[in-house]
């Protein structure tokens, strides 16, 4: 990553630096500030749904509550109760109210009294147990006494014993017009006095007024369920079943509504709004997250659009910008590329940079370039009178095959007279000036071992049984090619350096060793070692080496 950034120009730098600025402050502003806005104004909205559902769940409650009040008054009316024992008393098979008008005008001043006070009422109708029955409200047809017992309404309050009866919606079974496509709840109670039955009440309230109460809002669904989870509201055909999202939804509701009254929850994609109301029955509201929150995310996307747009306009400000301050550095760059080192001089004049750091820039290369030429010209004479000096010692050397010729004869001399050492430090020396003749510069690791063991063999002769070496060399890595005569001075070293204290013995050992695609040689001496002094100077050497390297 380093190698890549020095390789950038200054453009790109400039470029890059400023763009990343700005995508940070885009970014900061995205998430500190509008993020923090869009998360308190979902909220906002979620909270916003809640009271709508909240709402709509006691106008709800409202509307079923004001018909169980007024089924709750009729059943202890005594009137009410006095003409319904009537009515079961009587024999005749004709409806009781329409034989007798006194009774049938006090018992319908008494349910319009009572159905006033909500005004929400379209019919009520009280029933005895033989079929009579007297209503006020909306026209109704007229029934025998025997089709008012198999009403439907009256089997379902008998199944309740007492306890208020809502089911619908659907068309008013006592309604002249039954087809006209207007649909009502029943809400209705048996009447019992003691543990006797003696009729039924009846309160019919439109569905209109609910579907008015539940459809204030055109994206929210509201469904409402009795204790048996049948569905009042929303009106569905009769032969149609709750769906399974539906029952899903009610479900969840439920398992939040066992400690509470109310909940709230988040259901996949949907939102969910419970409620328990009165004479068990229970509000389900849901909406989508989308649409709920559909105009926060419109201002979201337009927001981040616009804020992408400003930084596309402000990255190609930048670019502009960058091209322009590094245009001085990048022609500087390239005149220095073009630079002729044979009379040293840059193809460009200070005049010419748009800045003033460049235009200092160009006068000090140019002042470099004239110190160069002049340290080159130093240099070169430099060079010849070290090459002349190079040329004259290299005369003044004994000729190496003269001294092979030589050590030969003495060895030949030397194995007359029964001289053996003398033949083998002649042998030993021979082969080591014939090494030295080859003039490549590189060689295998066999045969700088080979060197340095007749070298060793020369010094064993020197210091008799003092010198003891050891060579382990693995032969996996014998062939490979190092520098020539590197291998011998090391262990020169050891001679005359390592062993500048006394030892009895002096002990030298070459050992090598393969790891992976790694090998390695290490020449090991039992010399006194490196003082402290010794240690430190090596140490600030190395780090002045690696310093000079670095730069």
């Amino acid at each position: 990553m380093k190698a890549i950034v020095k390789r950038r120009t200054l453009r790109k730098n400039l470029f890059w630096s400023f763009a990343l600025i700005v995508i940070l402050i885009a970014g900061l502003y995205l998430l500190l500030f509008f993020g923090r806005d869009y998360k308190s104004s979902k909220t906002r909205y979620l909270k916003d749904w809640e009271r709508l559902v909240s709402q709509i769940a006691s106008q709800t409650d409202d509307y079923f509550t004001s018909m169980n009040n007024i089924t709750v008054q009729l059943v202890y009316s005594n009137i009410i109760y006095e003409s319904l024992a009537a009515a079961n008393a009587d024999t005749n098979s004709s409806n009781f109210f329409d034989d007798n008008s006194q009774i049938k005008k006090n018992c319908s001043l008494i349910m319009s009294a009572y159905s006033s006070i909500t005004n929400q009422a379209s019919r009520v109708s009280i029933f005895g147990m033989r079929g009579d029955y007297c209503s006020v409200g909306s026209s109704r047809r007229n029934l025998r006494t025997s089709d008012i017992l198999q009403l439907d309404i009256l089997k379902a309050s008998d199944e309740k014993g007492g306890a208020l009866c809502i089911r619908g919606p659907f068309p008013d079974p006592l309604s002249e017009n039954r087809n006209d496509g207007r649909y009502i709840y029943s809400a209705s109670r048996i009447m019992k006095y003691g543990y006797a039955s003696y009729g039924y009440v009846e309160v019919q309230p439109p569905y209109e007024a609910l579907h008015r109460i539940c459809s204030v809002s055109p994206d929210m669904q509201v469904f409402v369920y009795d204790d048996s989870g049948n569905m009042l509201y929303p009106l569905r055909n009769p032969a149609q079943n709750s769906s399974e999202q539906d029952l899903l939804r009610l479900q969840n509701v439920k398992q939040h509504l066992t400690h509470t009254d109310s909940c709230l929850i988040k259901a996949g994609d949907e939102i969910l709004g419970g409620a328990k109301l009165k004479n068990n029955l229970i509000l389900v509201a849901a909406e989508k997250q989308s649409v709920l929150y559909s105009n926060l995310y419109q201002v979201r996307n337009t927001t981040v659009f616009f804020t992408l747009i400003v930084c596309f306009l402000c990255i190609l400000i930048v670019y502009s910008v960058s091209g322009y301050t590094a245009q001085s550095v990048e022609k500087l760059t390239s005149a220095v590329k073009k630079i002729n080192f044979q009379d040293y001089t840059l193809p460009i004049s200070p005049e010419e940079c748009t800045t003033d750091e460049t235009r200092q820039l160009a006068e000090a290369t140019g002042h470099m370039l004239q110190k160069l030429k002049q340290f080159a010209t130093l240099t070169s004479e430099a060079q010849a009178r070290e090459l002349q000096a190079t040329i004259a010692a290299l005369q003044s050397q004994i000729n190496p095959h003269f001294m092979n010729n030589t050590l030969a004869a003495i060895s030949s001399s030397a194995m007359e007279s029964g001289n053996m050492n003398v033949v083998y430090m002649c042998s030993h020396l021979s082969r080591m000036l014939l090494y030295t003749l080859d003039g490549e510069q590189e060689a295998t690791l066999d045969s700088e071992v080979e060197y340095t063991r007749h070298y060793l063999e020369l010094m064993r002769y020197r210091y008799g049984g003092g010198l003891k070496y050891d060579i382990e060399i693995p032969p996996a890595i014998l062939s490979v090619r190092i520098p020539r005569l590197i291998l011998q001075p090391l262990v020169e070293n050891c001679i005359y350096h390592g062993f500048d204290c006394d030892r009895e013995l002096r002990v030298i050992q070459i050992k090598g060793e393969q790891k992976d695609r790694t090998w390695t040689v290490r020449v090991i001496d039992n010399g006194c070692g490196f003082s402290r002094e010794a240690l430190q100077k090596i140490t600030a050497d190395q780090e002045k080496i690696r310093g000079l390297l670095d730069s």
